[in-house]
């Protein structure tokens, strides 16, 4: 913050001798002259410092109050950035001619999502696919006769049938009897006694079954639920387990998932269109020339894989690490400058949802500026929609080249808009920040106009990396190199499930099975194991379920 100066002693004295009442000698009276003389010179300077340090003061008090009010709405406020739908406020629009508004050509509101109030229902869904368990019920034997005569009442064909769904969660100890023989002949070629094989163990000799690490997995790594509460959870049915027991088993599990998370990494190399993002990260260890526990957490998504990667910096040699030299294609990201360091064979498609919270966080901290910054939202807004109306036609070629010169010329309007704006020397540093940011980056944020099949936003990352923010608000992050790199293991693999629409409950399930089969290690042709070569009989038998993200 600006600190308000006043004149130091150098220019202006003050006595603190009482004055004398005779009168001063020539040289002394010609002196004061000469110093009310010179005080008089500098008086405009130092109101003009003044001046200007109070301007500087206001516009850093206005600053702060906007990071306040920004910083309140994030605590406190919505953070979804959808909008209701209604009339925008007009303004000057952009010097090509395209408006700027986001209202609709009949000018309602659009339909809201959902059942619509007063709407006929559409009945009880039937879940056939659930097993069920016949429970009868029966009149008591003194309500099953006439309360006049007392004469039994008859069967009457058929039941009067309901339903309801228990949702039952049990422990259950299987305890394995294996028959045993003996040879009843006296050759010898069989000595002592034989015994049923043993059944496979995911973990040799382990005391708990391969559903219970799956479940244990997904309860921590997709549900982010920290261990002393599944421990919580597993007493109040019966279980009590101590940490250090899910501990070391998840230590050993670790090992089985590094093939899969190996081979999604490949893929994701292999791929020429990313969205990338990155995330903070606690790893509680001490490491040689790094201070504090700040590790991060990069996502790096494709069309059939999500995979994170932990790294103890946030420097851009992870991502080129990642993505090697030979890389080329396209990477959406935010503006983060690391991305912007990785070559000129990657072309980087700046997020468009980032562009736009600078407008808005506009908007929401500094009233003297809504109106120009609600003006500026609803621009973006519009060019969101005039996109989705050329990807909806894009079967279309007649269609798509009218809704593709209409999102041109928008961009061409908002283009000469902005610098028309930044032209102005009575524009605020605040719109002049965003304005500026705007024209630094509007390359890269234009790239979806010649790749339409490029998203305007990157928020399919930011999307990915919500569910370990999760589990880092939850459980704080890792508290052991192991356990950080299982965490990234864990999420790269069952994240890339779901991104390939199959069940990580059945998938992991199926696998483990087959890691205990080959005693306890990952299967020695894990290429069959990848969500892109599984057949398609294994793809249907592990389709992901309704409602699983």
């Amino acid at each position: 913050m600006a600190v308000l100066k006043v004149p130091t002693a150098s220019s202006r004295t003050y006595s603190c001798e009482p004055k004398s009442l005779e009168p001063a000698p020539p040289s002394q009276a010609m002196s004061r002259d000469a110093c009310a003389s010179t005080r008089s010179r500098d008086l405009p300077t130092d109101v003009r410092v003044l001046e200007e340090q109070l301007r500087e003061r206001d516009e850093e008090i206005r600053r702060l109050q906007a990071r306040v009010t920004w910083l309140e709405q994030q605590l406190f406020g919505r953070k979804s950035e959808q909008k209701k739908a209604g009339p925008q406020p007009q303004s000057e629009p952009p010097a090509s001619g395209s408006t700027c508004d986001s209202t609709d050509s009949e000018g309602g509101e659009t339909r809201k999502r959902g059942q619509q109030p007063g709407a006929k229902g559409h009945g009880r869904t039937c879940r056939e696919d659930l097993p069920f368990v016949e429970v009868w019920h029966d009149l008591p034997e003194e309500k099953r006769r006439c309360p006049e005569c007392g004469l039994p009442f008859e069967a009457f064909p058929g039941t009067e049938d309901s339903e309801e769904i228990s949702w039952e969660v049990r422990l259950v100890r299987r305890i394995h009897r294996r028959r045993r023989y003996c040879p009843a002949c006296d050759c010898g070629s069989v000595p002592g006694i034989v015994s049923a094989p043993r059944p496979p163990k995911l973990i040799p000799k382990g005391l708990f079954a391969t559903d219970f690490w799956v479940r244990l997995l997904l309860a921590k790594f997709l549900f982010q639920t920290p261990l002393y509460r599944v421990r919580q959870t597993l007493a109040l049915d019966g279980l009590a387990v101590s940490q250090g027991t899910l501990t070391g088993g998840l230590r050993r599990i670790g090992p089985l998932l590094e093939p899969l998370y190996e081979g999604l990494l490949a893929r994701s190399r292999s791929a020429n269109h990313w969205h990338m993002d990155e995330t903070r990260w606690a790893v509680f260890v001490e490491l040689v020339g790094k201070v504090g526990h700040r590790w991060w957490l990069w996502v790096i998504v494709t069309a059939d894989t999500c995979c994170y990667v932990l790294d103890p910096t946030r420097s851009a040699e992870v991502p080129k690490r990642h993505l090697g030299e030979e890389a080329a294609g396209i990477l959406n990201v935010d503006r983060y400058a690391a991305y912007k360091t990785l070559g000129p064979r990657i072309l980087l498609a700046f997020c468009w949802a980032h562009a736009r919270r600078d407008f808005v966080r506009i908007l929401d901290g500094q009233p003297d500026l809504h109106t120009w910054a609600e003006t500026w939202v609803a621009c973006f807004d519009q060019v969101f929609e005039q996109n989705r109306k050329r990807l909806g036609v894009q079967s279309d070629p007649t269609a798509f080249r009218r809704e593709d010169d209409g999102l041109r010329e928008l961009l061409a309007g908002m283009r000469e808009w902005r610098d028309r704006e930044l032209g102005d020397p009575a524009l605020p540093e605040a719109a002049r920040a965003a304005l500026e940011s705007l024209r630094n980056h509007w390359e890269g944020l234009n790239v979806f106009v010649d790749h339409p099949e490029i998203p305007m936003d990157n928020n399919e990352a930011e999307r990915r990396a919500r569910n370990p923010v999760v589990g880092r608000k939850n459980y704080y992050g890792s508290g052991s190199l192991w356990s950080g790199a299982l965490a990234a293991m864990a999420f790269t693999v069952i994240q890339s499930l779901l991104v390939n629409r199959l069940d990580p409950q059945r998938y992991l399930l199926a696998y483990f099975e087959a890691c205990a089969a080959n005693g306890g290690a990952a299967p020695a042709a894990i290429e069959k194991w990848l969500p892109w070569n599984l057949s398609k009989a294994k793809r249907a038998a592990w389709r992901s379920p309704e409602g699983v993200p």
